[in-house]
């Protein structure tokens, strides 16, 4: 059955700054009153359980992705039944992360072989020398704003590298996503106003910037091909042969360079930093034996989710876990409570490195959306925090203030964190 009154005080897509700091306690509520709960405020199912997830991500010709990002806080940019014809009809939209079969699958196939595993770790010397430079720029300051100097610019510098982003273009891109995160963090003082505000602006996948930035690279490299992925995309062919449209190319490359350093990457290296902070035995078991590191990373993941939670539209009449879902009616899948959930992780609260590996965590997500970049967004999240244990000692927090959170449910990272540290 549907539950309402247990969750209804939390107003967690209001974006209540308490649960935006941790949401545990929420999650674990939702858990036990689901798996299907209803919020009353915008009229969205949480759905908190893997069970429950799994259910509802085996169904993507059921549950839209059209507004996986904003669904609460923005109408549907057409009529429900003509979400296929818009999407053919505005070249524009995102072909990937708010796509749905089959369509999705098409363009999804483009992107899958640009990140798999071998392909990745071909990459390892690479990341463990631009991590190091990064940490250059820094260590003789004794102190580091690591969500932005860090945390954002490594994946940033590595996935703009890999689709083949001139280095004369670097600090063009990070001026702009600068002014970004400094939006984030005046938003933050009105969490709800401002995702609202940031959502309204374009959300995560609609961006002239980018787009008018990769029109001009991506038609210059199919004239001038370059060895790098962004010439690879541009002179794919679908399975059948077709050509892939221009701007299909542009939305895939967008997203790539976009999600590659603003979505997941960043928010676990940030956990992970915090993780080690709030535990310094773990610091230390990572310093003696930085194998172990791989291990860290799978339970940050899973304990403190990149990405928390998505949004979906049921196409249909539908249900999940027996509860009656509408037509039109939106869900949000909750990885973060998920990650949680008792009947899959003994100690589920608790943050514990013995655990099996690979075990059935969600912080990639899951089903046809699973993040076609988490081989890269592991990788770089173990050399992170081996190369800064590595070099770095005594690290602390540089005051005492309230750390804010980005003001979102879809996204879990802190605006800023400042530290203090010691050379090794």
């Amino acid at each position: 059955m549907t539950a309402t009154s247990p969750i209804a005080d939390y107003h967690f897509l209001k974006l209540n700054e308490s649960l935006l700091t941790d949401p545990y306690p929420f999650y674990a509520l939702l858990r036990k009153h689901g798996p299907v709960c209803q919020e009353p405020d915008f009229g969205v199912y949480l759905v908190g359980t893997i069970d429950g997830i799994r259910e509802v991500n085996r169904q993507p010709e059921v549950f839209s992705s059209i507004q996986v990002a904003n669904a609460p806080y923005m109408d549907l940019p057409c009529p429900l039944d003509d979400i296929v014809e818009w999407r053919e009809q505005n070249p524009h939209s995102d072909k990937i992360l708010s796509n749905d079969p089959p369509d999705h699958t098409r363009h999804r196939k483009l992107v899958n072989r640009l990140f798999t595993t071998s392909r990745v770790r071909e990459l390892e010397p690479r990341i463990r020398q631009i991590t190091n430079e990064i940490i250059d720029t820094f260590i003789n300051d004794g102190q580091v704003e690591f969500v932005f100097q860090f945390a954002h610019m490594l994946p940033r510098l590595i996935v703009g590298e890999l689709i083949g982003l001139p280095d004369e273009d670097h600090a063009r891109f990070r001026n702009y996503f600068e002014t970004r995160l400094e939006f984030m963090a005046k938003a933050a003082e009105a969490p709800l106003e401002g995702f609202q505000q940031r959502t309204s602006q374009g959300g995560l996948t609609e961006d002239t910037f980018l787009r008018d930035y990769f029109v001009a690279a991506i038609t210059e490299r199919r004239k001038r091909p370059q060895g790098d992925i962004m010439s690879e995309l541009a002179n794919a062919t679908f399975e059948d042969g077709s050509a892939v449209p221009l701007d299909s190319l542009v939305s895939m490359i967008s997203l790539l360079y976009g999600a590659g350093g603003d979505a997941n990457t960043p928010e676990l290296m940030t956990n992970a930093m915090l993780t080690l902070l709030e535990r310094p035995e773990l610091e230390a078991s990572l310093r003696e034996d930085p194998s172990r590191t791989k291990a860290f990373i799978e339970e940050v993941l899973r304990y403190d989710t990149p990405v928390p939670g998505v949004f979906r539209i049921a196409l249909t009449d539908a249900s999940i876990a027996g509860v009656p879902i509408a037509k039109g009616s939106k869900v949000m899948v909750v990885y973060g409570a998920a990650n949680h959930d008792e009947a899959y992780f003994e100690d589920a609260e608790e943050f514990c490195m013995g655990r099996d590996y690979p075990h059935p965590h969600l912080g990639f997500g899951l089903g046809v959306h699973f993040c076609p970049g988490a081989p890269l967004a592991r990788l770089e999240g173990q050399i992170a925090i081996q190369e800064i244990l590595r070099r770095l000692t005594n690290i602390r927090r540089a005051d005492a203030d309230p750390i804010p959170y980005v003001p979102t449910v879809i996204q879990r990272i802190p605006i800023r964190l400042k530290l203090l540290f010691d050379e090794a």
